[in-house]
This record gives C-alpha cells, structure tokens and sequence, in this order.
C-alpha cells in the first residue's frame, strides 16, 4: 500500500531514510551499553548530510580544566553545587567526546537535549533500542539500557548553550562481579552559526566525568575505559546525527510529524504537543526560507 506523504509512517520512513547508520548505532550501543557511561550518552543531544567532526576525543588535563572552569558553579543552588564538585574534583574518568557539529534548528536542538525521551520513544517506534525513560520530575528521568544498567538522571542547569547534568546509576552484569555503583557529570555546549541559507550548524561538545565506587583506578583504565571510549565516541556522535535527521524530516514533513508524535506514547502529553508544535513550526519555517531565497534568486542583478 502506498504511503502518503504527510502520513505519519512516511515521516517514520523519512527518519530512517536518513539514518542509514542508524541501525548499526543501536547494535553497538546494546553490545557496549553494559555500563554507566554508555547509558547516560542517550543524553548528548545534534545532523548527517552536513554533519563534521571538528576534533578527536581527549583525556587530557587542560581539556577537564577548560571544562570545570565552564561550569555554571556559582549559579547553582549549594546542594547541586556540592554534587557537582563531588565528582569533577575526584573523577575516576573524564572524557572530552568529538566536537561535533550539526545541521539543526537550535530549538529543536535544545528542546531535545532537555527531553531526551522523545528520542528514545522515536527509536522504540522504529525498534532499534532498549532503553527506555521514564521522567519522573520536570528536570528528572530514570533511564534503562535493559541489560543491567540503571540511571537517575538530573538537568541541573541549562541554558542557549550550555546544559549541566548529574547523573547516579547502578550497574548489574558480567562485567563485573558485584553491582558497580556510581555518578556522571555531563557538561554539553552548544556553538551556534548561521550560513547564507539560513541554516543553522551548532557545535556539540560533551565532556565526561565518571566516578565509579569501590574500583580501582588500574581496574577502570584496563578494562572499562578501553571498552567504552572509542564506541562511547562513535555513539556520541551518532547520537547527535539523529537530532539532524529529526530537524531535516521536520522540514520537507511537518504534518507527519505531527502525527508521528501522536504515536509517542511513552513521552507525558504536554512535551509530545510541544514536540508536535515544534516540528509544524520548522516545517513552517523551512517553506518560508525556500521561498525568500527563491525569491532573492530570481531578482536581475
């Protein structure tokens, strides 16, 4: 049966289209998702045809202090701030992930960055994860892997261009004897540029810190580091890919998403109509700017 297409499925489909890497994502996030730090990457949140890696990953001493010194610390409340701290004066791993930059609307971008459950709720219509978020608070959702790794995830601050979170999680599974406990500060800053098309690419960059319970240091750095720091990468930045392929379907099919954000039953009422709301206006304003410069085209010079 043929599709029509502005139905809901087509936009599912449109998704896909553009997500040939997709697939391949989802098998490595399950193969290497037996840990806190893969988990909590469901958060790094923005493009493909006009996607760039502008820089490797890095550990290195000046990039953490670059990214403490960018925390927002003097405007959090003394509880966050105290958490915070915990973790980024003693991390048992930190980790600078690929500077990427993406091809996105910038309030798409942030508002899927602060509800990541409508991502996870997208992958589940298309079958290619199980992770699940469930939020339970306006800044607060626990989130799965559902092979053993669960997470309490917090946004602590966020603003245009920076988002802070805590995370604490609990690890059950081979790879480890005993449960492995833990907390993740996750510190995500978005650069914005707009081009002569009225395109917007934003730079995304995710710095990590990981402290894990009643580990040894050598233990983390033969065993655990090398597991997850180049697939933690290659998630990262396909992650962010799919933010791209959500603002580019939203262009060319603003009323299938709509609809398709009818189908996202696992995201609370409220933030499904203001997804809805949000892709009808990019489509809007994806036919606007067509027009303007097809306009601007046609003018005798």
């Amino acid at each position: 049966m043929e599709l029509g297409a502005d139905s809901p499925r087509a936009a599912q489909s449109a998704v896909v289209s553009r997500a040939g890497a997709v697939r391949r994502f989802a098998q490595t996030a399950r193969r290497n998702s037996r840990c806190l730090l893969t988990l909590v990457l469901l958060l790094a949140n923005g493009p493909w045809v006009h996607a760039a890696t502008l820089t490797k990953a890095s550990t290195s001493r000046s990039d953490r202090k670059q990214a403490i010194d960018e925390m927002p610390l003097a405007q959090l409340t003394p509880d966050a701030r105290a958490r915070i701290q915990q973790v980024i004066e003693k991390p048992t791993m930190f980790r600078r992930m690929p500077i990427h930059e993406v091809d996105c609307d910038p309030k798409l971008h942030r508002f899927l960055i602060r509800y990541p459950e409508v991502v996870v709720n997208i992958w589940q219509l298309m079958g290619i994860t199980k992770v699940s978020a469930d939020r339970v608070g306006p800044y607060v959702f626990n989130a799965s892997d559902g092979v053993g790794t669960v997470t309490k995830v917090e946004l602590i601050y966020g603003d245009q261009d920076t988002h802070l979170l805590y995370c604490e999680g609990k690890y059950e599974g081979p790879l480890f004897q005993k449960p492995l406990t833990g907390r993740c500060v996750l510190l995500l800053k978005a650069g914005y540029k707009e081009d002569a098309n009225e395109r917007f690419h934003i730079s995304n960059r995710l710095d990590v810190f990981l402290q894990i319970d009643n580990v040894a240091i050598d233990a983390v750095t033969r065993t655990l580091h090398p597991l997850v720091g180049k697939s933690a990468d290659l998630n990262f930045v396909q992650t962010t890919d799919f933010l791209e392929k959500i603002s580019r379907t939203s262009e060319e099919n603003g009323t299938g998403m709509q609809r398709l954000a009818q189908r996202l039953e696992n995201v609370d009422p409220q933030i499904r109509d203001q997804f809805s709301q949000l892709t009808q206006e990019i489509h809007t304003n994806a036919q606007g700017r067509v027009a303007r410069l097809s306009a601007a085209q046609a003018v005798p010079r």
